[in-house]
């Protein structure tokens, strides 16, 4: 009894004298008036929140300035879990292109967890040498709620998960205008990765992944199956037709693995599920891959792995891989690594509003991968203007 009285007196005091780190943020989580984020502590206040709000009523949230989120490394009252929400929210977070610095997540390793979610103009930017985490876990869409991931940046080390989602599923989804560059380390648990999303169920309708790329490593475990963008791609259902689109997309995948072990490297889909359903479209137009690896490879492939069942209609056009690793490929077009950084080689490719590449030194990337040092110039710049017109 005594025992009993003085664990409970422990439990009492510890949650007596741990601290409460959550801050409300401003606003009303309304479209009109949405929840106005500054600082790490409005994220702790969101996820004591997520279980009483309203499960019909979306949430809306910005923004509005870089946020540091190094407190997190600590662990303590600020170790992170990603944000959940009820499959019947819609929660929106904007954030304008501000900053998330340092954030270093739990084993789940993402910001925010599963549900109807629209993740738009988020930056993360990692610790050096620190882990940070994926956008989110789970991405669901639907014709009233359409999910998507759009002008999302990632850049630092990943652990054990995809740097977009674990899974994302439904219909009209749309993931577009997202970088990620990237450092993953597959856990020992987990053989394979997709280097952006793991699964990809397409129930129905039209979906689009669009100028969306991966630059970076995956440091492999034992028999890994790594992928540029998705490991498994389900599409369509005995009931509806289904079409994905994956249009102006790159993968620049460096794989480091142990040469005593078997491994398979995927530019784009490990492998394509593709359900009777009626229609079922895969279309795959201007799109790239390029990959590297620290030994020799037997087997992969530059663009889809395994395609099994029926498919209506499979569309590749315009697309193009580098053949340094020798890879077989039915779908796209093998190019040497010299041919790669030539412009002539990508035929009907937009160099106007989508497309730049350095002649002869690089591969093609975005044009809106330029803005950030851009900007950073100016600002450097800024003062010595200001002075000169002050003389």
């Amino acid at each position: 009894m005594k025992k009993v009285l003085t664990l409970l007196l422990l439990i009492s005091s510890v949650c007596l004298f741990a601290e409460d780190v959550s801050i409300k943020p401003a606003g009303e989580g309304t479209e009109e008036s949405p929840y106005l984020f500054d600082c790490l502590e409005n994220f702790f206040w969101l996820r004591q929140q997520t279980s009483e709000m309203e499960q019909s009523a979306p949430v809306y949230c910005k923004q509005t300035k870089d946020i540091d989120a190094s407190a997190t490394q600590q662990g303590g009252d600020y170790a992170w879990s990603d944000i959940n929400f009820s499959k019947n929210n819609l929660f929106v977070y904007d954030g304008q292109e501000y900053t998330i610095y340092g954030l270093e997540p739990n084993d789940k390793g993402a910001l925010f967890g599963t549900g109807f979610m629209q993740l738009k103009n988020i930056r993360i930017q990692g610790a050096e040498g620190i882990k940070t985490c994926a956008l989110a876990r789970g991405l669901i869409s639907d014709k009233s709620r359409n999910g998507c991931f759009k002008n999302c940046h990632i850049k630092g080390l990943l652990e054990g998960t995809p740097a977009l989602a674990d899974t994302v599923s439904g219909m009209f989804i749309k993931i577009e205008d997202c970088v990620v560059e990237a450092d993953i380390e597959i856990k020992n648990e987990e053989t394979s990765s997709g280097a952006l999303i793991n699964f990809m169920i397409i129930r129905e309708r039209t979906n689009i992944i669009r100028k969306t790329c991966f630059k970076g490593k995956v440091k492999t475990k034992p028999l890994s199956h790594v992928c540029g963008l998705t490991l498994i791609l389900n599409l369509g259902s005995v009931y509806s037709s289904a079409e994905l689109t994956i249009e102006d997309c790159y993968t620049d995948l460096t794989v480091e693995c142990d040469p005593d072990d078997s491994h398979m490297v995927t530019g784009l889909i490990g492998a394509a599920f593709l359900n009777q359903g009626t229609n079922v479209i895969l279309n795959i137009e201007r799109c790239y891959t390029a990959c590297e690896t620290s030994e020799s490879m037997d087997y992969g492939a530059a663009y889809i792995y395994q395609l099994t069942n029926t498919v209506n209609t499979l569309n590749v056009k315009d697309c193009y891989y580098r053949t340094a690793l020798h890879f077989t490929d039915d779908y796209a077009v093998g190019k040497t690594n010299e041919e790669m950084k030539q412009q002539a080689t990508f035929e009907n490719w937009d160099f106007e509003n989508v497309w730049d590449i350095d002649e002869g030194e690089t591969m093609p990337y975005f044009i809106s991968e330029l803005p950030e040092p851009c900007g950073m110039l100016v600002l450097l710049l800024l003062p010595l203007f200001l002075r000169r017109n002050r003389n």
